[in-house]
């Protein structure tokens, strides 16, 4: 597996690294499912959706810095 690059370097490498990174997570889902292994397809699920919404965070990393700093007060 390719290693996750720094969002602050390469902001279209993190973003393919990400997907990828989805792509073999659903992988591995399908795979799991189709063993009866649902609390393992579960947790791999989530991890999939963890790195698809942070791939698609990198086009909207100002406004989440935004809103994050202003609900710190």
């Amino acid at each position: 597996m390719e290693q996750l690059p720094k969002l602050w370097f390469d902001v279209r490498k993190y973003r393919e690294v990400r997907l990828k990174e989805a792509l073999y997570e659903t992988d591995l889902v399908e795979s799991f499912l189709n063993q009866g292994l649902t609390r393992n397809a579960a947790g791999k699920a989530f991890q999939a959706w963890k790195a698809l919404v942070a791939a698609y965070a990198v086009d909207r990393v100002s406004e989440l810095r935004r809103l994050f700093q202003a609900q710190r007060g």
